[in-house]
């Protein structure tokens, strides 16, 4: 049986395009902003001197392997789900805003 173009996948790929392409741009600023976050917070090298700094950025870099990981993961819940295309399509680009939250939320080292 072969599928028509107006079938239910018949545009499964907009959602995940959309925000691959969206999310893959706003990556190209968040990176950067995350290696100048490590740069804010050198003067805490010390053992125990800023625990809850290290936290964030460990934080920080875990939500980002989180949005490299669901936007690899959106593709086939687009695919095989078709009620769940646009929130898939959504949860990568809430990860990264949710990387820049914690990156703004870090302490310059004292």
């Amino acid at each position: 049986m072969t599928e028509t173009a107006s079938g239910p996948r018949a545009n499964w790929r907009r959602a995940p395009l959309a925000s691959t392409l969206v999310t893959g741009f706003c990556l190209l600023f968040v990176l950067p902003l995350r290696g100048l976050a490590e740069m804010a917070t050198d003067p805490c090298a010390g053992p125990g001197s800023c625990p809850a700094t290290r936290a964030q950025l460990v934080l920080s870099d875990q939500l980002l392997m989180a949005t490299v990981v669901l936007i690899v993961v959106q593709w086939p819940v687009a695919y095989l789900i078709r009620p769940a295309r646009v929130w898939a399509a959504l949860a990568p680009m809430a990860a990264l805003l949710s990387v820049v939250a914690a990156i703004f939320t870090i302490n310059p080292g004292t």
